[in-house]
């Protein structure tokens, strides 16, 4: 008994060492998937809504998603049907999926008070997006709890360039 348990404890523990920045895509996610242990950053890149990095693709100046993203829209319905949990008569309805597109470098606004935020402005402001994402693979290494306070030791680093489109 003891040693089926050592066998998989030492199997556990080689596919953790088996992913390397060397490592393909295709298998750093799928260790990360299948080892509860193991957790990688998404690498955010907003198309109107923050999606990762692997889900979209450089198609001229704007970036595009390789699969379609559910649409909403906000509708006016009676109390018991609204199903949000705020139970304030609106709630949010599914129109619809598409292929989101934003662009790369756009415009932005920040709210600028003065005055104990009575004299308040709107300024512009251009973001430009990386097009290079950055993913850390990192191990747990103590659970923390009911709170979620994990402790993570950062196993390897790898960059991520986001593909033309097709």
């Amino acid at each position: 008994m003891k040693k089926i348990i050592a066998l998989a404890a030492a199997l556990l523990s080689v596919s953790t060492f088996a992913i390397n920045e060397n490592s393909s895509w295709e298998e750093i996610k799928a260790a990360v998937k299948a080892d509860v242990n193991l957790t990688m950053n998404y690498g955010p890149v907003f198309v109107g809504q923050p999606i990762s990095a692997f889900d979209v693709c450089i198609d001229g100046d704007n970036f595009t998603t390789t699969r379609k993203f559910p649409v909403y829209k906000t509708v006016r319905v009676p109390r018991h049907r609204d199903n949000d949990g705020e139970r304030d008569g609106w709630t949010s309805v599914k129109v619809g999926e598409e292929f989101l597109t934003y662009p790369i470098v756009y415009t932005s606004y920040k709210e600028v008070c003065n005055n104990r935020d009575k004299n308040c402005r709107r300024v512009p402001y251009t973001v430009h997006q990386d097009l290079e994402k950055d993913f850390t693979v990192s191990k747990v290494v103590r659970r923390g709890g009911h709170d979620r306070d994990d402790v993570y030791k950062a196993l390897f680093t790898k960059t991520y360039v986001i593909p033309a489109c097709n």
